[in-house]
């Protein structure tokens, strides 16, 4: 390798490093305060400052973007989060809400979901309530792939291939969240749980960035209905339907197309 390559090399691995480290600095600032106080707060308080800590990713992706590529580094990403593919993978993306809805109407229909009740359980009684209650999946959805998707998964795909870049980008993404184990999640959901589903979701997540020719749009939209469904717990059988389809959806795209790409066509590098 020549020194010319040698620098770029490290330049690249520092650029990444960097992002990392703001990432994991700028929502830790945020959510390991809110661990300590979490139980003083209100919901509505818990709410907001919860999901305050979702801009890590999205501020440490931009200032990467930019000190890679100045201006057209933001541009690429502009209009990657504003990219349609078309409305199959549209449907694709909005998988996970549509199953809620299909299953929530089933439940309606058979006494198992009511909706008064769901609204007066969840302090739900105007849009201003709706809208805090909705908040965490809408910021977490859109800010967090900005960073994740937006920039360090076409990153990692110049180097690696589309597998281990998932591999690698799980690993990262799990450890991010780690203010929110002490407040937000179960401890043996933490542990025995949330990897491999968080793994699964990055796979289909991989397959949908790459299958869309690296639109961000699509992958803010499968995140946010994807929380909806499995952050809230509004249906029990939702959540496991929702994490048994990416887990199958995760299995079949390896098998259909291979670790390379995970998708039909070539993978999307920065």
């Amino acid at each position: 390798m020549s020194e010319t390559n040698a620098n770029k090399q490290s330049n690249r691995i520092k650029i990444t490093i960097l992002f990392v480290l703001l990432s994991y600095s700028i929502t830790w600032l945020i959510l390991f305060p809110l661990s300590v106080i979490y139980t003083d707060l209100s919901i509505i308080e818990r709410e907001i400052w919860h999901s305050f800590g979702s801009i890590g990713p999205s501020i440490g992706g931009i200032i990467v973007l930019y000190l890679l590529n100045r201006k057209e580094g933001l541009k690429i990403l502009k209009r990657r989060i504003l990219k349609y593919s078309g409305w199959k993978l549209l449907l694709f993306a909005f998988s996970p809400l549509i199953i809620l809805l299909i299953i929530l109407f089933f439940e309606s229909i058979f006494g198992f979901f009511n909706i008064s009740n769901f609204l007066e359980d969840n302090y739900i009684t105007n849009v201003g309530t709706f809208i805090i209650f909705i908040l965490p999946s809408l910021c977490y959805g859109f800010f967090e792939e900005i960073g994740w998707r937006g920039f360090l998964l076409p990153k990692l795909q110049g180097r690696f291939n589309a597998f281990t870049s998932t591999i690698i980008l799980t690993v990262i993404w799990w450890f991010w969240h780690l203010p929110a184990f002490f407040y937000r999640f179960d401890l043996f959901f933490v542990i025995i749980m949330m990897f491999p589903l968080m793994l699964a979701g990055s796979l289909v997540f991989t397959f949908l960035f790459n299958q869309s020719k690296g639109s961000v749009l699509m992958l803010i939209i499968m995140h946010i209905s994807y929380d909806l469904v499995t952050a809230h717990q509004i249906s029990v059988m939702a959540t496991i339907l929702v994490s048994t389809f990416f887990i199958f959806m995760s299995i079949r795209t390896g098998k259909l197309y291979g670790f390379e790409n995970l998708s039909s066509i070539k993978r999307t590098t920065l």
